[in-house]
């Protein structure tokens, strides 16, 4: 019970976070031969469902070193 009650009051003091990692999801997006990035990573293209030409990537929603400030029970994405 002391442990939570010293958690409790210490975090009320947190006022942001420093992120660590970036967080995100797997997407597909459609290959464009005249992207010079596209074009480097063309061994890696797939006939999408549709028909069309795709590559996997990493769509990132949360960058490294984002500072999150914390007001009134919400979280504030801050990118520096």
């Amino acid at each position: 019970m002391a442990d939570g009650a010293v958690s409790y009051y210490l975090d009320r003091f947190v006022v942001s976070r420093l992120v660590r990692y970036t967080y995100g999801t797997p997407a597909s997006i459609g290959y464009d031969p005249s992207d010079p990035e596209h074009r480097t990573r063309s061994h890696k293209k797939y006939m999408g469902v549709t028909g069309g030409e795709r590559l996997d990537v990493f769509s990132p929603t949360l960058f490294k070193v984002t500072i999150l400030a914390f007001e009134s029970r919400t979280w504030n994405q801050t990118n520096y």
